[in-house]
């Protein structure tokens, strides 16, 4: 304390003069010319406000803000988003800007609601704090002196001077000084009424008010003070409220301005009285007012979400453009990882290396805990767009009204447009949104992201010949993940694999067009490659074939480029008239849906000509046009049209090919055993198979699948089976039927969920095997054959401390290890964090999937094979969720090798995928987390396992008393289903799957992980 009275004195009065005329030509001059000595007559802690991450009810607005103590600079924007009505005409600074509302719009106020703070105070601690706050009744007789002691920041004058008034207290004057970048407001203050000095017995009160307003000063994210942001914030918010007065609801207005003046109050000092009129006038109020109501602050979340999404795109932008290439970029950006590599001495050939080894796999899934329907989500990205339009310095005043009338036009869309769903969504519906996140954002986001890593290696590695491979993938379970689902069938996984491939051959189609129209060179004038006009001559002859494109060939005689990409474009198109024609059975067979035949994918055919004439087997043949017409480009020099549209396009190719995404298939580990009984008696193999040991089945498996396949049988074994185990034999064939028709690589892995022995595995093989469809094969000379990749799902405490038995007996079967090698060589192993959270607790669940992860990395070793760690977590931290960045270097040294595969569900693919900008950020912070993970040089060492018991001790209480909690108290589930929101969760229309395995059972088996994470959040 002595510290900080002796920096608040010295800091005051020696620079009073001096800095008046400096630094306070706006401000008023303090009517006493005295030097004032401040002594601290009031006990003040240093306050130290460190923001992080908050969200608005109803809504995820996300912003991060600090105020460094390391600068001089006051910044800031001075009104959070919240609506709030104003009493009058009034005045308000955002960040510099003066914008004046009418007594009747909702504007911005001064804090968001449900914002997340960190206060600390240390009276005893000798560092400098943020802010100290000092009464003085005797340098000034008759008046009171406060001085607050802190960093700067725009506007604090203003808002403190407000609180006075607010508390009866009138300022004559107020003061900025400043000294060695610590600055001191100066008020000097007097009672309204007597005119006379404060008392002390009020300075309490004072102080606990003055500390509330600096704890509700929030600065929107790291560019503090940025006055575009709050303009933005603005015109969102009065766009909103013009579409509400517009449909006549002013009560809702005048309702939401009574509900947030009258909580914040709350939150500045607690009055039972005021907070029980609130709760009555709530429970007053009429349901579809209140729905209403509550619309209207989720709707000002959404929007302020957007702002803020907007902005922070602008300021890497912005940053962008002022390094120049000469300063790092922010942390995690390609700029500022890749120097760190060169900081290391990381050679050119050793990051080559792990350019070569590194895949990043995002995989979608449908997960329920995204609410909004795609129609507002389509609504909310184009307001995105329009907003980025807005901030165009290009525009004229009048092409900027006409930008903001459309996003007028925009909010009153939202506004009239109901975001919950009548109905569930079909799996087709969550098909076709998860595909959206492709066509609207990752197409254009996957560009950018390799042409920011490749500025970046070759401004910090020059003349190095560095070459960064597509080393991005996507997954989906989407239609493939039948676990829980009985709506999903196995032609629904065929659906999702042809709707994804329509999507991005039709994507193809039109960047080959742009290439078309774009590379005119013409033979006259310019050389290209003899490969090139080799292959031109065989396109000649197709093209002389079809009468379609006949006329072409004549009119592109002597444009080379024109006449290849031509060709080209005709055989995609041909491949989408087959895609076309598979969905149109589907259709035909039941799927009746306008979604199956989007007029924005029917091509015409061509008479005569059968679709799969002509059409590219695979993406290999697409990428070898490509890359001829890239080399005849770069041969002749034309290199910056070789690095333009064309270079996005052989990436896209590379990272998407005939797929788009890759499926997963995922399927209960007792679906296949109870499927396998059935056909080990129906091949007369054994009579009881679910009787035998776990030993026992291993061989019995081991022996079978060694054996060529019942070609001969199995079509009619096939019809005398159960349905369900029919249904498991018919998605063997769906996965064959999109291998072979769609692409190779269009299965990525069968998960296993539930996985609790090796004999889960070898089950899965064996249906394979049995399906006949060469997915699994012995070939007479002794090799194997092997296109299913196994991934064994281990979710629950007990399942994660089995899982090195498991996986130990795999790799002792020779069987198996064969089989392994053939389809790769790399064991694939999933990791459950919700499920394992749902059945130990958080702190269980995460410890022991830190050990799961060392255990398989250390097992793979040991055998000879390369792991792959494939996350299931989610959006929640109780379910894996964190930062993408650090994530990924909190992994254990080792476990990540330049490949990392995880899901992403419901509301997280918005946040990170659902506008370009924002997602090829966060594929570029994913990407340049796992390169560092997979360096030495770069990752997180440590002695970390010296923690190791400790934690054990923590993990075994925390899982004993939270299975006490859950298991073994009588009554638990009945308040838990009453207390929390669970039942609720299972009410709303937001995922095709079911939200309850047993509606009849309360217990932990009958819920699913994510309505159980959500409600133990309340407990």
């Amino acid at each position: 304390m002595a510290h900080a009275q002796a920096s608040l004195h010295t800091v005051v009065s020696p620079s009073l003069r001096s800095t008046s005329t400096a630094k306070s030509s706006k401000l008023q001059p303090l009517q006493h010319g005295q030097v004032f000595r401040t002594t601290l007559c009031n006990a003040v802690d240093p306050l130290s406000i460190s923001y992080s991450r908050g969200s608005l009810q109803g809504g995820a607005h996300r912003f991060l803000a600090k105020a460094s103590s390391k600068t001089s600079r006051r910044t800031g924007v001075n009104r959070s988003p919240v609506i709030a009505e104003t009493s009058g005409p009034r005045s308000t600074r955002f960040g510099g800007v003066t914008i004046t509302e009418d007594r009747a719009s909702l504007a911005a106020s001064d804090e968001p609601l449900g914002s997340r703070a960190s206060y600390s105070t240390d009276s005893d601690s000798g560092s400098e704090a943020e802010y100290s706050l000092a009464f003085d009744n005797e340098s000034m007789p008759g008046f009171t002196v406060v001085g607050i002691d802190g960093m700067d920041q725009d506007n604090l004058l203003m808002d403190v001077t407000l609180s006075f008034y607010e508390m009866g207290i009138s300022v004559q004057s107020a003061q900025l000084l400043s000294e060695n970048n610590r600055v001191v407001d100066v008020f000097v203050v007097s009672d309204a009424e007597t005119k006379a000095a404060i008392p002390k017995d009020r300075w309490p009160d004072i102080k606990e008010m003055i500390f509330a307003k600096l704890k509700r000063r929030t600065v929107l994210n790291t560019a503090a003070g940025d006055p575009d942001l709050a303009e933005h914030v603005t015109f969102l918010t009065q766009t909103l409220n013009k579409a509400v007065r517009g449909d006549g609801r002013e009560d809702v207005l005048e309702a939401a301005h009574f509900l947030q003046n009258g909580f914040e109050e709350l939150r500045r000092k607690e009055d039972p009285r005021l907070r029980a009129d609130l709760l009555r006038y709530i429970e007053k109020m009429e349901q579809p007012k209140m729905t209403a109501v509550i619309r209207l602050f989720y709707l000002y979340s959404s929007l302020l979400n957007v702002a803020d999404e907007a902005h922070s795109h602008r300021l890497r932008r912005e940053q962008v453009w002022a390094s120049r290439n000469a300063t790092p970029l922010w942390y995690a950006s390609f700029d500022n990882s890749i120097r760190a590599f060169k900081k290391e001495n990381v050679g050119a050939a050793e990051l080559q290396e792990l350019f070569n080894r590194t895949e990043y796999n995002p995989v979608f899934t449908a997960h329920p805990t995204e609410a909004r329907r795609r129609e507002v989500l389509t609504c909310l990205h184009r307001i995105f767009v329009l907003l980025n339009d807005r901030e165009d310095p290009r525009l004229s005043p009048a092409q900027k009204v006409e930008v903001e009338v459309e996003i007028e036009a925009e909010v009153e869309i939202l506004w009239r447009t109901d975001e919950m769903r009548a109905t569930k969504p079909t799996v087709l519906e969550e098909i076709m949104t998860g595909l959206d996140y492709f066509r609207y954002s990752l197409f254009e986001a996957v560009c950018t992201t390799y042409r920011y890593a490749e500025n970046s290696v070759n401004v910090i590695y020059p003349d190095e010949g560095l070459v960064v491979p597509s080393f991005i993938k996507f997954g989906s379970w989407i239609g493939g993940d039948r676990d829980g689902n009985p709506f999903v069938k196995p032609e629904t996984t065929v659906m999702a694999a042809l709707l994804a491939s329509r999507l991005i051959l039709a994507e193809y189609i039109r960047r080959v067009r742009a290439c078309q129209d774009t590379l005119t060179h013409s033979l006259l004038i310019c050389e290209v490659s003899s490969e090139l006009l080799e292959s031109l001559e065989e396109d000649k002859k197709v093209m002389k074939q079809i009468p379609a494109i006949r006329f072409d060939g004549d009119l592109f005689e002597h444009e080379p480029y024109r006449l290849k990409l031509r060709v080209m474009r005709h055989r995609l198109e041909q491949r989408l008239r087959g895609v076309n024609a598979r969905l149109r059975d589907l259709g035909k067979a039941g799927m009746h849906d306008e979604l199956l035949i989007d007029i924005e994918f029917n091509i015409d055919e061509i008479p005569g000509l059968d679709p799969k004439k002509d059409a590219y087997i695979s993406e290999v043949q697409f990428l070898e046009d490509l890359k001829l017409i890239d080399s005849s480009l770069r041969k002749s020099g034309d290199v910056r049209l070789a690095d333009r549209k064309l270079k996005d396009l052989i990436r896209l190719a590379e990272t998407f090919g005939f797929y788009c995404c890759a499926l997963d298939v995922r399927q209960e580990s007792t679906i296949h055993s109870e499927a396998t009984n059935e056909i080990m008696r129906l091949l007369q193999l054994h009579s009881n198979y679910s009787s035998l040991s776990e030993a026992e089945r291993m061989n019995l498996l081991a022996e079978v699948i060694s054996t060529p396949p019942p070609v001969d049988k199995v079509e009619e074994l096939y019809k005398t089976m159960t349905e369900p185990s029919r249904e498991v034999v018919e998605l063997f064939f769906a996965c064959a039927d999109i291998m072979e028709n769609i692409s190779q690589k269009s299965i990525a892995s069968y998960v296993i969920s539930m996985t609790r022995q090796a004999s889960h595995v070898m089950e899965v093989l064996f249906l394979g095997w049995f399906s006949c469809k060469n997915l699994l094969e012995k070939k007479s000379s002794g090799e194997w054959s092997a296109r299913l990749v196994v991934a064994p799902l281990f979710e629950t405490i007990p399942d994660l401390e089995n899982m090195p038995g498991s996986l130990e007996a795999l790799f002792k079967n020779e069987t198996y290890k064969a089989i392994l090698m053939a389809s790769g060589g790399v064991q694939e192993v999933m990791l459950g964090y919700s499920d394992s959270c749902k059945d130990g607790g958080i702190t269980a669940s995460a410890y022991n999937l830190y050990k799961a992860q060392c255990v398989i990395q250390q097992l793979t070793k040991e055998a000879g094979v390369k792991s792959c760690i494939f996350h299931g977590r989610g959006g929640t931290v109780g379910r894996g969720a964190g930062p993408t960045h650090e994530s990924i270097l909190s992994q254990p040294p080792g476990s990540v090798d330049g490949q990392i595969k995880f899901t992403e569900q419901g509301e997280v693919i918005t946040y990170r995928y659902g506008n370009a900008q924002t997602a090829a950020y966060e594929l570029t912070v994913g990407i340049t987390g796992l390169l560092k993970a997979s360096h030495p040089a770069t990752r997180h060492g440590g002695n970390y396992e010296k923690y190791f018991p400790i934690m054990e001790q923590l993990a075994t209480a925390a899982e004993k008393s939270y299975r006490d909690l859950t298991d073994e108290t009588e009554g638990f589930y009945d308040y838990f289903y009453q207390a929390t929101v669970v039942n609720e969760i299972g009410l709303i229309n937001i995922g095709s799957r079911p939200a309850r395995r047993n509606a009849t059972i309360r217990d932990k088996t009958s819920l699913r992980a994510i309505p159980w994470v959500f409600g133990w959040a309340q407990v």
